[in-house]
């Protein structure tokens, strides 16, 4: 069954929470989980903000794989030349400010010191102005039904094709040893890892992996 992958700039409000529920499923609802207290119930609207701050301006692109007789089978987030996500106050306008509003203190707190511990590795690894300069990938997720059938691939190629166009590379960053062979396989190359304060109660760390690929070299 092909796999056809557009970008959606303008999606209905119903369209919207589809994307959300599917990357929630797709994450077993519990991305960044610990960032969120561990509560289940705020998965989906932690991820539909993600996406209303891509859409905030046009700062941001939402692709979307479809597979026919079937709908929307994944989803991925994102930022183009000269953005960056929450880099903006619209973006920061656009739903972040009034989900982490709702959080407890320390988790509101541990996102203000993860969000600049993150942006300080990323330049550390990749160098400054590197990310910012390309297309840079914030999420992906694919429905658990249709893992492992090309779904998450034919998203990063349509996505590299754009970087491709414009000559920058493709960067990312992920967590875990399987994320970090799955990157590995589609041609990322580490750039740099470091801890990253993990979300409390915790006063431990977990390592972070910033990925590049010369997207912006002749094929």
């Amino acid at each position: 069954m092909a796999i056809h992958v557009e970008e959606i700039t303008h999606p209905s409000e119903a369209a919207l929470d589809a994307y959300a529920k599917l990357l929630a499923e797709a994450f077993h609802y519990s991305y960044f989980g610990g960032g969120l207290g561990n509560d289940k119930d705020l998965q989906e609207p932690f991820l539909r903000v993600h996406l209303t701050a891509a859409l905030a301006a046009g700062e941001g692109e939402i692709h979307v794989a479809t597979l026919d007789d079937v709908g929307p089978v994944g989803v991925a987030l994102w930022f183009g030349p000269g953005q960056k996500f929450l880099d903006s106050e619209a973006q920061r306008k656009a739903g972040w400010d009034q989900f982490m509003a709702k959080l407890a203190p320390q988790y509101r707190d541990w996102w203000a010191r993860f969000l600049k511990q993150y942006d300080i590795l990323v330049e550390q690894s990749l160098g400054p102005g590197v990310k910012l300069g390309g297309y840079h990938l914030q999420l992906i997720g694919v429905s658990p039904d249709h893992q492992r059938k090309g779904v998450a691939t034919a998203l990063m190629k349509y996505a590299e094709t754009k970087a491709h166009a414009v000559h920058v590379p493709s960067v990312l960053e992920t967590v875990g040893a399987t994320n970090v062979e799955i990157y590995k396989s589609l041609g990322y190359e580490i750039g740099g890892s470091g801890p990253i304060d993990a979300p409390p109660p915790s006063t431990g760390s977990f390592e972070m992996f910033v990925f590049i690929k010369n997207t912006e070299h002749a094929r």
